[in-house]
């Protein structure tokens, strides 16, 4: 049978999980959504609160809840809150990923309730590879999109060898730059959108240059 791997996270930041230990648990694994929807997704790692899997068409509904949140969405982009069209789109695309290359912004399910929590994880972006996340506000303040932030990037490492991240974000998302900064990331060069600087993170290691293009 195939695993999946739990993951203690530690507080000093992801730089030091390959030192933490780890133990395995069935590849298929029991949780509230799969319960209730007799489904089976695949699920790639699990923290003490978290399940970080695959996106199933059943997350559309609170999904579309999540971006429809102005406040959940006051970083992103225009900072507008977005249809439940783009959430359609968007799990969709997410599916269509987890079959051609298996990795992608992994869906975060709270392991007790089977919520929603969010997304974690990667995608390419102007010809990088983008580590983004997105969490509903009722999640927000508890430590979940560090969580899930540290067991995506533990998943991107260590399943599929992706390197050379990078993270993207307005100055006065605090929240979101500390959460890179805690990961181990610093900043590597700058960017725009729509005028709006974004400065952009990666591991100086993998950058050692800087952001070059």
């Amino acid at each position: 049978m195939k695993k999946v791997t739990v993951i203690k996270i530690a507080e000093k930041g992801v730089q030091h999980l390959n030192a933490l230990e780890t133990k395995k648990i069935p590849h298929r694994v029991w949780s509230p959504r799969v319960n209730k929807l007799n489904v089976s997704m695949k699920v790639h790692a699990q923290t003490e609160r978290l399940t970080l899997r695959e996106w199933t068409y059943s997350d559309v509904d609170e999904y579309a809840e999540i971006i429809a949140d102005p406040e959940v969405m006051k970083f992103i982009g225009n900072g507008e809150p977005r249809p439940r069209a783009m959430a359609e789109d968007f799990v969709v695309r997410m599916v269509q990923q987890q079959e051609d290359r298996g990795w992608n912004r992994f869906a975060v399910e709270h392991r007790k309730t089977g919520a929603l929590v969010g997304f974690s994880g990667l995608d390419m972006q102007n010809g990088l590879l983008d580590f983004g996340w997105r969490l509903g506000r009722e999640f927000w303040g508890a430590g979940y999109g560090f969580e899930a932030s540290a067991a995506a990037l533990w998943i991107a490492q260590n399943t599929f060898s992706l390197t050379k991240i990078t993270a993207q974000s307005f100055p006065e998302n605090v929240g979101s730059v500390r959460i890179m900064e805690k990961m181990g990331m610093a900043q590597i060069g700058e960017d725009a959108f729509q005028g709006k600087l974004l400065l952009v993170y990666g591991f100086a290691q993998e950058w050692p240059d800087g952001l070059t293009k």
